[in-house]
């Protein structure tokens, strides 16, 4: 609970004075995060064929408006693509960006980023027929290698809500793919998935 005196008035949500200090409100704060974890990716071997990648802080009705409600209204985080298709068939796909929620603490603003950044590279890659689970996993595994990674208190508390996520399309996909890792590594998992556009068996 937040008390209050501390409370901001006409914010969209109530954070704590430290959340609030913590938060990532314009573009200038988002800036060096965004391009942390895009160098971060680079040294896990993830590419993206030096596509231009526009980064929008936006608000939750311009998120929500973003999603068009197809992951309900808990994202933080949207990829924005435009698909293009002939005779009921995916032509292509090409991606503009991603928008993640403003006023997101520093480091869930980074893993939220990373999922997104997720879905890009699969797009930029043509890996475009997973099951709904199988991307979504692929997605919440870069997060949480990530959160690893940096190895803080904040950062293993955001892990371990991947691991407890109540949506099983996120947890249960995680878990997966967070099995595949264990079997095949992960330079080889980007690999065969590069390859053959589909997950290992």
């Amino acid at each position: 609970m937040v008390a209050p005196k501390q409370q901001e008035r006409g914010a969209e949500t109530v954070r704590c004075p430290i959340c609030r200090a913590d938060a990532v409100e314009t573009m200038e704060e988002a800036k060096p995060l965004y391009s942390r974890v895009v160098h971060w990716l680079n040294s896990e071997g993830l590419t993206y064929n030096n596509l231009p990648l526009k980064l929008e802080l936006c608000n939750r009705a311009k998120l929500a408006q973003l999603l068009h409600e197809r992951h309900g209204s808990h994202s933080l985080g949207v990829t924005t693509s435009t698909t293009y298709a002939q005779d009921g068939r995916i032509v292509r796909t090409e991606v503009s960006g991603v928008a993640i929620l403003h006023g997101l603490p520093k480091i869930l603003f980074q893993g939220v980023t990373l999922h997104e950044l997720g879905h890009v590279w699969l797009i930029v890659h043509d890996i475009l027929d997973l099951p709904t689970w199988g991307e979504e996993g692929f997605c919440e595994l870069l997060s949480y290698r990530y959160y690893q990674h940096l190895n803080t208190p904040e950062a293993n508390y955001y892990a371990s809500s991947i691991e407890k996520n109540p949506n099983s399309v996120y947890s249960d996909g995680f878990r997966r793919l967070h099995a595949l890792t264990e079997k095949y590594g992960f330079p080889r998992l980007l690999t065969i998935l590069n390859t053959t556009k589909q997950l290992p068996r």
